[in-house]
């Protein structure tokens, strides 16, 4: 059932340390940008947080390390001039984890191999200055080397405030099941992915600025790296600006746990060569109670994609495809679409399985600005039904405007589309779908000669009020062109 939508920056719990400081140089740390530091700022933190916690200081430098240990009840305070940037080489070995470590990627399974790492840990602040990946690797790391900026396995009451992270790597922060994460105007300059939320509940992502990332911005996922399914649950972002490789707002590709109560709203985006929404249900989980408002959306390959796969790479057994439900999407604009490293710019694509549909999903006060220039012989394509998640997995729509297959409840309200050059497709195209409503819809620039929907087994189709298309009011259709 949809609810009210509820877009108020949330009361999330932040962690409050004794007055103690401790400066990070009387352990012996240099910041002279050559020496190892890593012993003297582990040896630092450690001993603030056996004797209750504090403040950690660090003045003006620059920290090598690799693998430095995050403890409960301490707080990084850095310098506006300090440092903390990751070594080539010396970080802790990647913990075994064989049982589970085949369920998603290498740098999912793995924690302790990071610039910095923290494990079962409460109360942690970072905040000012820059934390860089430096030396560590965008993929598998070589023996010895690191992947990830920032790792954290089940974490509580986590802050960070005012970050700039020049370099990153796999991710800047991978975080899997954390609670109470507050991450607060930080800054990424370069990275793959920035932030991986796997699994994580009472999360606040709030003005941010990431440029640079050749991969996901926001990954809200919930992979199986711990060997147990972990919800994902109050996850809020807003006021932030995302630039992406891949996937600006992305749930998945890892959708092993359920996912519920997801606030997004006031954000940029001026780049995403895969999906500037994405919502990708793979490995079993249910993604419900799902709310974006406010999106200004530039430089996108496809403009919203949201799609059930059957996968199931998850170590539940019997699972059966997840669900995606109770979606709204409002006040969303869309420019400049630009083709990138999933080929060809797509249509709006909302496209679940025909045992499993994309149910009660609401696009409102939504403007796409499409490149146009599609050929009439796609428009008898069938996509295929992949288990990769990726929009190229689909290649070519029958649509220029949207591609809706195995949908039980969607409406578009206020939706409107143009295109730069004429497109020779439908603009939109139906598939198996049940109480499907067009509301004030508008197609502008279709050449007079092409269809403006082709529907296929469609039923209660209901349209009001929209450009070009006949009225009806619970129609059953089988096939026709209109």
């Amino acid at each position: 059932m949809l609810v009210a939508d509820d877009f108020v920056p949330p009361k999330i719990l932040i962690p409050t340390f004794p007055e103690k400081t401790l400066n990070v140089k009387d352990f012996g740390a240099t910041g002279d940008g050559q020496t190892n530091d890593t012993l003297a700022v582990n040896e630092a933190i450690a001993r603030c947080s056996r004797e209750g916690g504090g403040t950690i200081h660090f003045p003006a430098g620059k920290y090598m390390v690799a693998s430095v240990h995050l403890m409960s009840n301490t707080r990084l305070l850095l310098n506006d001039a300090a440092i903390i940037e990751g070594l080539q080489e010396g970080y802790d070995p990647p913990e075994p984890n064989p049982t589970n470590e085949k369920y998603q990627d290498f740098g999912h399974s793995h924690f302790h191999n990071a610039v910095m790492w923290g494990e079962n840990i409460e109360n942690l602040a970072v905040i000012g200055g820059q934390v860089n990946g430096g030396g560590v690797a965008t993929g598998n790391p070589k023996p010895g080397g690191g992947d990830k900026v920032f790792a954290i396995k089940m974490g509580k009451n986590l802050l960070f405030k005012n970050v700039t992270h020049v370099t990153g790597g796999h991710f800047v922060y991978l975080l899997n099941d954390c609670e109470n994460v507050t991450i607060d105007h930080d800054l990424i300059k370069k990275s793959r992915d920035a932030i991986d939320l796997m699994g994580c509940r009472n999360v606040a992502v709030t003005g941010c600025h990431y440029t640079g990332c050749g991969d996901d911005t926001l990954g809200i996922k919930s992979d199986y790296a711990l060997g147990r399914r972990i919800k994902s649950q109050n996850i809020y972002a807003w006021d932030n600006y995302f630039e992406s490789g891949c996937n600006a707002l992305q749930f998945g590709s890892e959708t092993a746990g359920d996912f519920q109560h997801i606030r997004i709203w006031n954000i940029k985006i001026g780049r995403a060569m895969k999906a500037g929404i994405g919502i990708t249900c793979n490995d079993s989980g249910r993604i419900e109670d799902v709310r974006y408002r406010n999106i200004e959306i530039k430089g996108a390959a496809n403009p919203i994609y949201m799609l059930i796969t059957d996968r199931l790479r998850t170590g539940e057994k019997n699972v059966a495809p997840g669900t995606i439900k109770d979606i709204v999407i409002r006040d969303v604009t869309v420019e400049q679409c630009t083709a990138g490293r999933q080929g060809d710019v797509h249509p709006t694509s909302i496209t679940g399985l025909p045992e499993y549909p994309i149910e009660n999903a609401i696009l409102e006060n939504v403007k796409i600005v499409m490149p146009g220039g599609g050929s009439s012989r796609d428009a008898d394509i069938v996509p295929p039904y992949p288990k990769d998640y990726s929009p190229r997995s689909l290649g070519p729509r029958p649509a220029s405007a949207f591609f809706i297959r195995n949908v039980r409840g969607l409406t578009l309200k206020n939706v409107g589309v143009s295109f730069e050059k004429p497109d020779s497709r439908p603009p939109i195209a139906i598939v198996n779908a049940d109480r499907v409503t067009l509301d004030h819809v508008s197609i502008a620039d279709k050449p007079p000669d092409v269809e403006m929907m082709r529907l296929t087994d469609v039923k209660n189709l209901t349209v009001r009020d929209s450009q070009g298309m006949p009225e009806a009011e619970g129609e059953n259709v089988n096939s026709s062109t209109r």
